[in-house]
């Protein structure tokens, strides 16, 4: 599902014109939990949603209606619900908020829309996508809402698995390259890495192209002084797993990822240790990677950020998050807020590292899995790479 203008077949006129709407019929009450991608949205609500579609009443006016319905969950005395959802008039848009209370009817059509031809735009709040100002890297909108962190099945530093509401944010689609960190040494007048030497003129600029795409390998602090200087921060732990991970349905629950991509690991999508462990693994990716920078340029490591199969996107869009290089997050390893296991690591020494490597199994590259840096300081470890987040403001808005 991608953030982007959704067209809507649907009448201008007033949904009320459309739709029956007699007051005699029961109406269930409910509340609107969060806005998601391609036009899904979930609700909270009193009772069985046990109709193909629903209306959504607001201040007695028919703002929308919801179809495709999926029940997610049982939470207390309510329902969680997921579906896809068309707004009545665009002017009603400010209604459909996280947080609103509503009350849901089924729909009872009176009216045909297949002649209709009147179109209009239905617009999200943020921009799906924003080129940042500074280090001009493109990043992807994470929209508001919940989601399921952590896991009952991982590592006992992932239990135990709870729910997380975040607000909207941006992240950077790709790692951070070296060729972006250069830009950032360049800027602040830093001296470059001494692992670059080799691939440096003398003039400073990049004498391998594969090289300077590939992701930079940072300490912590190195991590967040580049943040700082285009305006941006590390993500938290719940940030980096919101981007990655996403709802499945399976045989009508739903159930949150393990993978970017799915529950269920596949060999080659991502740049993993399997990855390397044939030429017959990962062949799509491989190739892509020779058609792009020459057949004997390819050896067991990094690839470069912005090459990637489109199978191993996270369900918004961020790409590398299942390998290639792990990234730091801005988080102290410490245990889940109930979870009483006792580590001597936990606290405010380590910070959290998320995601695979190309030196790391299947299992690592879990989307739940936690590792940690800052052995020996969090200014020495050049453990992992990085990508910056932001939070969405008034600049990221659609000009309505």
């Amino acid at each position: 599902m991608k953030s982007k203008v959704f067209i809507i077949l649907i009448t201008l006129s007033l949904l009320s014109l459309i739709y029956a709407t007699d007051d005699s019929e029961i109406k269930l009450a409910g509340t609107i939990e969060s806005l998601r991608k391609g036009n899904i949205i979930t609700l909270l609500v009193d009772g069985e949603l046990n109709e193909e579609s629903f209306l959504i009443i607001e201040r007695d006016k028919v703002i929308a209606k919801i179809y495709e319905i999926e029940l997610i969950g049982y939470y207390g005395k309510k329902i969680k619900y997921l579906a896809k959802y068309e707004i009545s008039d665009y002017e009603y848009k400010e209604y459909i908020r996280a947080g609103t209370s509503v009350f849901l009817k089924p729909e009872k059509k009176t009216y045909d829309l297949r002649n209709d031809k009147t179109v209009f735009q239905e617009k999200p709040l943020y921009k799906p996508a924003i080129i940042s100002r500074i280090d001009r890297r493109e990043m992807i909108l994470i929209p508001a809402g919940k989601f399921l962190m952590g896991s009952n099945s991982g590592d006992s530093d992932e239990y135990p698995e709870h729910y997380v509401h975040l607000g909207d944010f941006y992240i950077d689609k790709y790692e951070v390259s070296n060729s972006d960190y250069k830009k950032y040494l360049d800027a602040k007048m830093l001296k470059y890495p001494e692992s670059w030497n080799n691939y440096l003129d003398s003039k400073g600029n990049f004498t391998n192209r594969y090289f300077a795409s590939l992701p930079v390998i940072v300490s912590y602090k190195e991590a967040v002084a580049y943040a700082r200087w285009c305006g941006k921060q590390l993500p938290t732990e719940s940030q980096w797993e919101k981007a990655a991970r996403m709802p499945m349905n399976i045989k009508g629950q739903i159930k949150w990822s393990t993978y970017t991509y799915g529950d269920r690991f596949i060999e080659g999508v991502s740049n993993t240790e399997e990855f390397w462990k044939s030429e017959k693994i990962g062949v799509n990716l491989k190739n892509i990677l020779k058609e792009t920078y020459g057949p004997d340029i390819i050896n067991k490591g990094f690839i470069p950020v912005d090459v990637y199969d489109e199978r191993g996107k996270s369900i918004y869009g961020v790409v590398h998050m299942d390998g290639n290089a792990s990234e730091w997050t801005d988080s102290w390893y410490e245990p889940y807020s109930r979870d009483t296991k006792k580590d001597e690591r936990f606290g405010t020494q380590y910070k959290v590292i998320r995601g695979g490597s190309y030196n790391m199994s299947f299992k690592e590259s879990r989307v739940t899995d936690r590792k940690i840096g800052g052995i020996p300081d969090l200014s020495l470890d050049r453990a992992a790479g990085f990508r910056c987040v932001k939070t969405a403001n008034e600049n990221d808005k659609i000009v309505q």
